[in-house]
């Protein structure tokens, strides 16, 4: 990539922490630089305290942000987020100026409704853990954490949404609402799972990230 600045990705991954090496590799090919987020998994109630937990690993996101900044003022910095990881991202990104582009990698765009209806095993645990208190029907609650939200208030043409057509956390919810996202952001349909990781899924997202250099 040709620019007079540093290039930087900050990386945070799902609860399941799949690692980004396709990426990191891809970076120092291109000259970047690649940093990981680390956080732990959810823990607490999952709907009383799932905005804490947002903003837990927000801050996270953004000292990492902030560390890049501090060391090299002018850098270009842009994130890549992971399912649950993009969410996050998406809840973090609308409330800060952190980053000059988003790449949405393998994200369910409405965990809630997910979380309501998937047939996914982590759904169904999901559930599985509200019913003895009788509170599943409360998880709507948690829908202003989506990642359809958060970017309602992010420019569009910072963002880009991979899909993986082979991804067993989709559904056909998920895929109509990826539909519907279509008409504001540029969103590709890849042939691809959960991990999102193919060659040419990476080399589409670093193309984007030139695009947006350009």
């Amino acid at each position: 990539m040709d620019t007079d600045k540093s290039i930087h990705v900050v990386l945070v991954p799902g609860a399941d922490a799949l690692p980004f090496d396709e990426d990191i590799a891809a970076a120092a090919a291109r000259g970047a630089h690649a940093h990981t987020v680390t956080y732990d998994p959810p823990t607490g109630h999952p709907i009383d305290d799932c905005e804490a937990y947002y903003q837990s690993v927000s801050a996270k996101i953004g000292v990492v942000a902030a560390n890049i900044r501090a060391r090299e003022p002018d850098a270009h910095i842009f994130a890549f987020g992971r399912n649950l990881g993009g969410s996050i991202l998406a809840y973090h990104a609308v409330r800060s100026d952190d980053f000059a582009g988003l790449v949405m990698i393998g994200v369910i765009p409405e965990l809630s409704t997910f979380r309501i209806h998937g047939a996914h095993e982590s759904a169904r645990r999901f559930r599985q853990s509200l019913e003895a208190t009788g509170e599943v029907a409360r998880t709507g609650e948690i829908a202003p954490l989506d990642m359809t939200a958060s970017l309602a208030a992010y420019p569009p043409e910072h963002c880009l949404i991979q899909v993986g057509e082979n991804d067993d956390y989709m559904d056909e919810r998920a895929f109509a609402i990826f539909r519907e996202l279509e008409s504001r952001f540029r969103t590709e349909w890849l042939d691809d799972v959960h991990a999102m990781a193919a060659p040419d899924t990476v080399a589409r997202r670093w193309a984007f990230i030139q695009g947006l250099l350009a």
